[in-house]
């Protein structure tokens, strides 16, 4: 239904509660059994998410979390000119701090952008160190903590408008996931979100966010190239949740 309501920018008209009702279970999906590499995982277009557990108990989630909040007051609006509620971000990789957006929007490509480490990253260490050491990109472009407030909303959107981008990309880290706050996909449901949980999506899905809790949730979205190691991750990670959804 809410596909068929996307405008050409890939925002849907349909009311964020009602596309939160028409959504709300958990997520019934069928993955494809018989894929043979992480490059075959990463290209299907019959995987709308994939959770990727492999930090879950190594990294200071906790410590994250922390650096996370004592910033709260510096968070900016997020895609304001858009009909959310309560979304806001902080770059610690990007052109700045307050540069959330794409790099098109700022008159630059992913490939000429003077990516750096803004200086909300010093205050964010255990964070830096993570995706410095352990997440394993060659490249970041942008890496955004993304705050939604207590009932807050990010509308039903899609971020991928063509049938070749129809496929996982971005890779999203909760540092929490308040009960009662849920991200849902069209005609999927609701996506198993826990603290230390990533998760690669495929945003030619429509969907949205909405914090039914009463506390801040805090996400991080990491865009770049891939290191060396995340072809394996992709596989091992989709032969684990295969059993699952099958």
């Amino acid at each position: 239904m809410a596909d068929d309501l996307v405008n050409e920018y890939g925002v849907s008209g349909e009311d964020p509660k009602s596309f939160a009702e028409r959504n709300n279970y958990p997520a019934k999906i069928k993955y494809p059994q018989d894929l043979q590499s992480g490059r075959d995982v990463a290209r299907s277009s019959d995987i709308p998410f994939l959770p990727i557990d492999d930090w879950k108990d190594t990294a200071d989630w906790d410590q994250m979390l922390f650096e996370a909040k004592r910033l709260q007051k510096h968070y900016v609006p997020h895609r304001s000119h858009e009909l959310h509620a309560g979304w806001s971000s902080l770059c610690i990789h990007g052109l700045s701090s307050i540069h959330t957006e794409s790099s098109h929007t700022y008159g630059f490509t992913d490939d000429d952008a003077p990516w750096r480490w803004t200086d909300v990253a010093d205050w964010c260490p255990t964070i830096r160190e993570f995706f410095k050491d352990q997440f394993d990109y060659k490249k970041y472009f942008r890496i955004r903590i993304m705050k939604l407030a207590p009932g807050g909303w990010i509308v039903p959107h899609k971020d991928s408008l063509t049938q070749d981008e129809n496929h996982i990309g971005p890779v999203n880290v909760a540092l929490n996931n308040p009960k009662g706050c849920d991200f849902y996909m069209d005609n999927i449901g609701y996506l198993p979100w826990q603290q230390g949980r990533a998760i690669k999506l495929n945003l030619y899905n429509v969907h949205e966010v909405f914090n039914h809790s009463n506390e801040d949730r805090y996400h991080i979205i990491a865009h770049g190239w891939a290191g060396d190691s995340w072809s394996n991750r992709v596989y091992n990670n989709y032969n684990n949740w295969k059993k699952i959804y099958k």
